[in-house]
């Protein structure tokens, strides 16, 4: 089996926006339960099936939901789910083992401007001898826990480009 990548995702948008999205994903989720197979978010799949598909918290106007993906996550999909539903997306994904981590920003019309931590960054975390990640010489439990607390900073002091 691949590599998952974790996927959170939280949703925003008009509440009647948000309830019709999440009788989407219940419905996907049992779809998948009923028939074994990964559910999908009723749009044409470009990238991943959304398998452990899990809504988290519902309130108004708001939705979270956790799904894993094989090797990447796929916001191309997430795109037409907002599209599809009018709803804007912060998708955080996480896979530890290719050392993808990201944020993800998608508009109601599907733009997406994903944050992906470059590498450049990783490379200035080092695993010790007794399995701890150490970033400027502080030892962390996790990679994401550095991520989390110093990449922001990182990222401001980085000379800008010019696309």
């Amino acid at each position: 089996m691949a590599n998952m990548c974790y996927n959170f995702v939280t949703c925003v948008g008009r509440t009647a926006d948000i309830n019709k999205l999440k009788q989407t994903i219940q419905n996907g989720i049992e779809h998948s339960l009923v028939h074994h197979e990964a559910s999908d978010l009723g749009v044409d799949l470009q990238e991943a099936a959304f398998f452990d598909l899990c809504i988290n918290e519902h309130a108004s106007g708001t939705l979270q939901f956790t799904y894993e993906t094989k090797w990447t996550t796929n916001l191309l999909d997430l795109a037409e789910v907002c599209k599809m539903h009018g709803v804007s997306m912060v998708c955080e994904y996480v896979e530890c083992s290719v050392e993808l981590y990201g944020t993800a920003h998608i508009s109601p019309s599907g733009e997406i401007v994903n944050d992906e931590v470059p590498a450049e960054f990783l490379e200035l975390i080092e695993l010790n001898d007794e399995d701890f990640y150490v970033y400027n010489g502080i030892e962390y439990n996790t990679q994401g826990d550095i991520i989390e607390e110093h990449y922001a900073a990182w990222k401001e002091l980085q000379p800008k480009t010019e696309n």
